[in-house]
Parts: C-alpha cells; sequence; structure tokens
C-alpha cells in the first residue's frame, strides 16, 4: 500500500504530503477492521445460524467457503454504511500521532500556511471519495442483491425476491391498488383491486380483475374482471371525517379484456420491497424518468450515491481542521471530546438529513447536499480563519 501511495503521489507534492497520506490511510485501515470485526461479530450472533441453515441445503462440501462469502458480502454493506465514519476516526488519530511526535510543531515552524497543512487530507479526501462512490453506486448493490438472491442472512429474509403469498397496496396517483405482486419481465399483478378517485378523494370506479400485465407507459391490460362506476345522479361522498357514507355505486360490468391506465411501474413493481439505497445502477436507470408513488426515497438516493462521496471526503477534512485549532500545540481532554463530538454530529446529521429525505419531509436536493456542503463551508471558514491570524 505504502508503495502504491508513494508512487501514485507526485513528487513535487514533497515528501511529508506523502507520509501523511500513507497516515491517513494506514489508520483508516486499521479502524475499519476493527468496525468491521465488531459489527460483522454483532450480525454473526444474530444471523450465522440461519446462513449455516441455508447453506447445509445447497448439499455442499464447501461450507466454511459460503460462510466466507457471506462474511465479505455483508462487510461490504456495513462498510458503506460506516466508511465515513471510519474516515473521520482514522484521520483523527493520524491528528493526534501528528502531535505527540511534535511533527506539526516542525510544519509550523517550517513556514506552511494552514492551506498547505491540509493538502494531505484533501488528497486523502479525494481517495475514500472515489471509494465511497463505488461502493454505493456498484458494490453495495451487487452485495444485498446477491444476499437477498441466495437468501442469507437480513436480507435473505426482507428482500426475498419471491412473490409475497397475499396481496399489498399501492399508491398510483390518484388510484389506490391491492394486488399480488409476481415479480418478472414484465411485473405480473394476480387479484388487482383498483379503487379510482377523482381530486376530491371520493370514490369514482372500482374496477377488479383476475390478473393485470403492462403493455405499454402506464397502461396495464386486465384479464376477467368487471368494473363499478358511481352513478352521477347521486350525489358522491368521499371518503372522509365529514361524510363518512359511502358512495353509491352502478351495477356491474363484466369484461374479458381491458386497457386501463395505471400509473404504477413494472421495474419499480419488481423492486418495490428493496430500500432506494440498495437498487443496482441499471435499476436507477430504468426507474430515473419514471413516474411512481411514493418516490421520495428513490430520488433521495438518487443524489445521495454521489453526495455521500462529498460527505466521506469533507469527514477527515473535519477532523484536520479542527485539530489545527484544538491539537495545535498539545493535546487535552476537552480537545478530544470537542472533535469528537463535532465529527459524531455531523455523521448523525447527515443520516438524519437522508432520513428526512426518504420520508418526503424536506427536498432530495437538499436531504443528499445540505450536510456535505455544510461541513466543507465549515471546514473552509476554520481554515480561513486561521489563516487570517496567522
Amino acid at each position: 500500500m505504502a508503495r502504491l501511495i508513494r508512487r501514485a503521489i507526485p513528487v513535487p507534492f514533497g515528501w511529508h504530503t506523502r507520509y501523511m497520506v500513507m497516515n491517513y490511510c494506514r489508520h483508516t485501515f486499521l479502524v475499519g477492521c476493527a468496525v468491521l470485526t465488531i459489527a460483522l461479530s454483532i450480525d454473526s450472533s444474530l444471523f450465522l445460524s440461519k446462513v449455516l441453515t441455508t447453506i447445509s441445503t445447497w448439499n455442499t462440501s464447501w461450507s466454511a467457503l459460503y460462510v466466507g462469502w457471506y462474511l465479505v458480502l455483508r462487510g461490504t454493506d456495513f462498510l458503506a454504511e460506516l466508511l465515513p465514519l471510519v474516515c473521520f476516526l482514522g484521520a483523527f488519530w493520524t491528528e493526534i500521532a501528528h502531535t505527540l511526535s511534535s511533527e506539526r510543531l516542525v510544519v509550523w515552524l517550517s513556514g506552511r500556511t494552514p492551506w498547505q497543512c491540509v493538502l494531505p487530507v484533501l488528497l486523502f479526501g479525494l481517495i475514500v471519495g472515489g471509494v465511497q462512490l463505488a461502493l454505493n453506486r456498484y458494490l453495495r448493490p451487487d452485495a444485498v442483491m446477491s444476499l437477498a438472491k441466495n437468501h442469507l442472512g437480513f436480507y435473505g429474509e426482507h428482500f426475498d425476491p419471491r412473490p409475497l403469498p397475499y396481496q399489498q397496496w399501492f399508491a398510483a396517483g390518484h388510484d389506490i391498488v391491492q394486488a399480488r405482486v409476481e415479480p418478472g419481465e414484465p411485473a405480473t399483478l394476480r387479484d388487482i383491486n383498483i379503487y379510482r378517485m377523482d381530486d376530491a378523494l371520493s370514490l369514482k370506479a372500482f374496477i377488479r380483475a383476475k390478473s393485470a400485465i403492462p403493455v405499454g407507459r402506464d397502461k396495464w391490460k386486465l384479464v376477467d374482471g368487471y368494473r363499478w362506476s358511481a352513478t352521477e345522479t347521486q350525489e358522491r361522498p368521499s371518503f372522509s371525517r365529514r361524510d363518512p357514507k359511502a358512495p353509491a355505486l352502478s351495477e356491474q360490468i363484466p369484461f374479458a379484456n381491458e386497457i386501463t391506465e395505471l400509473n404504477l411501474s413494472p421495474v419499480w413493481l419488481n423492486n418495490n420491497r428493496i430500500g432506494a439505497r440498495y437498487l443496482t445502477t441499471d435499476v436507477f436507470a430504468s426507474l430515473e424518468h419514471e413516474d411512481f408513488s411514493p418516490a421520495y426515497e428513490f430520488r433521495t438516493w438518487q443524489r445521495a450515491r454521489w453526495s455521500l462521496a462529498l460527505f466521506c471526503a469533507a469527514m477527515p477534512l473535519l477532523a484536520a481542521s479542527l485539530s489545527l485549532v484544538f491539537l495545535a500545540k498539545r493535546i487535552t481532554p476537552a480537545a478530544l471530546i470537542i472533535i469528537a463530538i463535532a465529527g459524531y454530529a455531523a455523521n448523525t446529521l447527515m443520516k438524519i438529513s437522508v432520513l428526512l429525505g426518504e420520508h418526503g419531509q424536506v427536498s432530495p436536493v437538499m436531504a443528499a447536499w445540505f450536510v456535505p456542503v455544510l461541513v466543507l463551508l465549515a471546514c473552509s471558514g476554520v481554515i480561513g480563519f486561521i489563516s487570517r491570524d496567522d
């Protein structure tokens, strides 16, 4: 690793820059190993027995190899989730060692500006930001989908691709749909009930069919069913507290085949039980221009996959910039606590922001980009303040 870093960083950056980048990488690697060991130990205590039971049904003599494969896949998921905090702790460790060894004092005496002092952490941020982007876009989704398809661990239980035996509810614009979903190419709906509402949330029509298949954009072919429509001669009360009465309906009209508009994306139906953060790049590309509801989670993660890379790069910079202030000459317990709280608060705020975006409480753009930009602005303010004092 050290040789790769020496070759990757050009000579003009100087020995100190390369030395600091290597320290950031080494300490972050050690912190990552410790954190993954703890996370995988907890996960194994909860799911390892079920994983072994599943593997035993495969009639293979390579059980230990498959358990190792499971741990690698689960570790990839944990690493994508924890990498920003791991990078902060690794950079924090490096800054503490930098002060304890009096190297920071030597750097100050050499006449380096604060901006020159953070050059190594900026280079390190580019490295870990790229790793985070690769994890979120490719490695983590592929790992989670592999666990789900093989029915292993937590994701094998919650993202099982096999169809559910009961009906699910979906919002489709002004329509409410109840149906069993059979994933496939394309997805098929079975035992479908469609409650068609108007703008006032009054029941306009009710459609029931044995099955439905997509035949075009927002077009579905209903097979073997019937429809009811609300009568025009009577007032159609809404489903509200003011008027709880059910609307009057006309006689049912049977049909063998019928094309109807239904705002449901087949690709989304195939993946509706999977969290947006775990969707593969192909699914993201397919859903990018699709109109479906609710789409808050998907639209948030459409941007968060990129913003988390920036956040991961900003976390080591946060540790380094605060260390220039609080660890400039010596280490005190108060300084360590302040820097640790700042890193934990930034990581927590990022998770809360994304969570609010997933539930539609803030816009997807705000949810994804607010915290990374805020952390970078805070770091720039701290470094600029120190530079002005110098």
